[in-house]
């Protein structure tokens, strides 16, 4: 029992010192200048929270991070580095995130290989210092995937309230999460299919769910990509094929 509780105490000084060292290497620029699209989010969030919904008609975006965010002006205030501190939180609560998901999933070695590969992340870096919903993207889908995996890979059904509800936040944060819906829908079904018809309509039940919770923004979604021109709402050319294949593996960016 002492040797159990001294290694739960050593996994905890473990990821805290992950998650300091990944704060440290993501606070720089917290107080650079807000460009284009983050002035934009604030100039969202600034308004009256009943109002924001309605203006995202215009941005391309859903509305959680931009309720969060005006939430968050209202405690730290809008200088550079108060704004950029919503988006650095998020980002660095992806490491004991991280953990969790791989040690739950498959064991405390891969759960700390996960937690280092989100420390050093360079593109989670990049964005921790961006008044933009991008960490809290990450954030929640990787909650919402590792959901999946233990309720329709391992049939371990008490996950299924904590997907259901984060696969709905991931889609109100931003439209990127319509596409994650989309592939854990066919891959669920796919399992359900080798599992029989019954197994099937309990796969699609959660999904209904989602739809449910999702369907009050749906008429603004329709609109956002008939007037916005979001990259979301555009179907991709080999050209932009051939450079998302370029950047996940490294450019001068990262």
């Amino acid at each position: 029992m002492r040797a159990a509780l001294g290694g739960r105490w050593a996994a905890v000084a473990g990821v805290a010192s992950l998650t300091a060292a990944s704060a440290v290497l993501r606070t720089e620029g917290l107080r650079v200048r807000l460009w284009l699209d983050e002035a934009i989010s604030v100039g969202i969030a600034s308004q009256p929270l009943g109002a924001i919904p309605g203006l995202m008609r215009r941005d391309g975006s859903p509305p959680l991070y931009y309720l969060l965010l005006h939430g968050w002006m209202e405690v730290a205030g809008q200088s550079e580095a108060a704004l950029h501190l919503l988006s650095l939180a998020f980002g660095v609560a992806v490491v004991p995130v991280a953990y969790w998901a791989g040690r739950s999933l498959f064991g405390r070695r891969v759960g700390w290989m996960a937690a280092a590969m989100a420390a050093a992340n360079p593109y989670i870096t990049r964005y921790s210092v961006e008044v933009r919903m991008y960490t809290l993207l990450v954030l929640l889908s990787l909650v919402c995937v590792t959901c999946f995996v233990h309720a329709f890979v391992h049939g371990r059904r008490r996950w299924l309230p904590a997907f259901v509800l984060s696969l709905a936040l991931t889609m109100y944060t931003h439209n990127w999460g319509l596409f994650l819906a989309l592939s854990l829908g066919v891959t669920a079904l796919a399992l359900g299919f080798r599992n029989g018809r019954s197994s099937v309509a309990r796969t699609a039940a959660p999904f209904a769910v989602v739809g449910v919770l999702y369907a009050p923004w749906i008429p603004t979604l329709l609109a956002q990509a008939r007037d916005v021109g979001a990259p979301w709402s555009k179907s991709p050319g080999l050209r932009e094929v051939i450079w998302s294949a370029g950047a996940v593996f490294g450019d001068e960016r990262a």
